[in-house]
């Protein structure tokens, strides 16, 4: 009796459990999630950049970089169409110091370096056909009250950087932007600013945007020797600000289109912005008649995303200021539509997708259990060069690098830790 009372119960619990997976989307969504792998790149990586590199007897090589504290590469190997991750072949010197971030240039890759336990970090470059031994040469800066670089950021269809300095004040942080001007010194271009957050090129216009003072611009002719702020005036051109709308833009990124359309996105909300040569609009979907926006707080992270049959921006996004039962697996990002010449689509009744409507990773359920869990510092798409898949990469805050693509002994395509 003891015993067929046992099976009962448990039948009943089983019962119970499935009732309840169908009706908590949390149950359910644990039992999509799939085996978790380990990251080759853990912690919390950097911004993802392409840099060629010189190798002798052979044409310029593109080569991803991303930094975990440490610099990692990713590259064909020659004769090859698997690219490898590390590979000898395009050995890097590694500079002193923790990686916190990356940028390249035409001719340039940039890290910006912690070195033992100072908060102020050092800019270290090198260059294409850089090999073997310390080649990792220093920047120097002439900004002395603004010793704390924190951000470096650069187009890289130009050989301009720009980098975003903290203030030593104990009474308040205040920020600025600097240049690196043509005697490789890092020079003041905006003082009392935000945190500086991005720079983008277009016709011959740099336009730099901070967090929570709006998006300045300056024309690349007047990036001279021997200029200062007095001589550079940069043009506010941003029509919101904290005080007034209680929005502030984080980030943009440049579309791939004919008018090269730059777009901004703000934290709260995350609505979209498309940045003019002297003004700023808040975008409007012609079709729903309502704000373009992702719905949820903005993370920063932009990226484009093209596939067989789509393009899409893609934004990160956080449910929650804080972790929660509600918000840990509303992170991720959601998709914007993309017009065939890679236009923004603001006609589109599906312009923005969350799941269960995400086009990227079309097992949504999947997609929610595993990179959905995580808030995304930066997304990047590998070019073709690099990757024939053109593999599409995600910088986690804590679980290190992710990506999209088929794993047929874990389930098949799916985001996952990158191995």
């Amino acid at each position: 009796m003891k015993a067929r009372n046992v099976c009962i119960a448990l039948m009943a619990a089983g019962v119970l459990a499935a009732v309840s997976c169908r009706q908590d989307p949390i149950f359910f969504i644990i039992t999509s999630e799939t085996a978790p792998q380990k990251p080759r790149i853990e912690g919390s990586p950097t911004n993802m950049v392409v840099f060629e590199r010189a190798l002798p007897g052979r044409e310029a090589v593109p080569v991803l970089y991303v930094a975990s504290g440490r610099l990692h590469w990713y590259a064909k190997a020659e004769g090859s169409n698997t690219p490898q991750w590390d590979s000898n072949e395009y050995k890097i010197p590694q500079p002193r110091g923790r990686i916190i971030s990356l940028a390249a240039t035409k001719d340039r890759l940039y890290a910006l370096c912690l070195d033992g336990h100072s908060a102020n970090a050092t800019l270290r470059y090198i260059e294409p056909d850089s090999d073997g031994g310390d080649v990792w040469k220093e920047i120097g800066s002439q900004a002395a009250e603004y010793p704390f670089i924190q951000s470096v950021y650069a187009d890289p269809e130009t050989g301009q950087l720009f980098a975003g300095a903290r203030r030593n004040s104990k009474d308040r942080a205040t920020y600025s932007i600097l240049y690196l001007d043509s005697d490789d010194t890092l020079k003041m271009l905006k003082a009392e600013t935000a945190i500086f957050s991005g720079a983008v090129y277009r016709n011959g216009v740099y336009y730099l945007c901070t967090r929570g003072s709006g998006i300045f611009r300056i024309n690349e002719a007047d990036l001279v020797v021997g200029a200062n702020e007095s001589t550079l005036q940069l043009a506010d051109i941003t029509n919101i600000d904290d005080k007034n709308n209680d929005q502030t833009i984080i980030s943009m990124i440049k579309l791939k289109d004919e008018a090269a359309t730059i777009i901004a996105v703000t934290r709260r909300e995350g609505y979209l912005y498309k940045v003019s040569e002297d003004s700023i609009e808040r975008m409007y979907n012609n079709t729903t008649k309502e704000w373009i926006s992702t719905g949820w707080y903005a993370t920063g992270a932009l990226s484009l995303w093209e596939g067989g049959d789509f393009k899409m921006l893609i934004a990160g996004i956080q449910g929650g200021l804080y972790s929660t039962t509600t918000s840990s697996y509303t992170y991720g990002y959601v998709e914007f539509d993309l017009n065939t010449d890679g236009s923004f689509n603001t006609d589109s009744a599906s312009t923005r997708r969350r799941p269960p409507n995400l086009q990227s990773a079309p097992d949504n359920d999947r997609y929610t259990a595993s990179l959905g869990k995580h808030p995304i510092n930066h997304l990047f798409q590998v070019p073709v060069e690099i990757d024939d898949n053109k593999t599409f990469f995600a910088s986690t805050q804590t679980a290190g690098l992710w990506s999209y693509k088929d794993r047929p002994k874990n389930g098949g395509e799916q985001w996952n830790a990158e191995e």
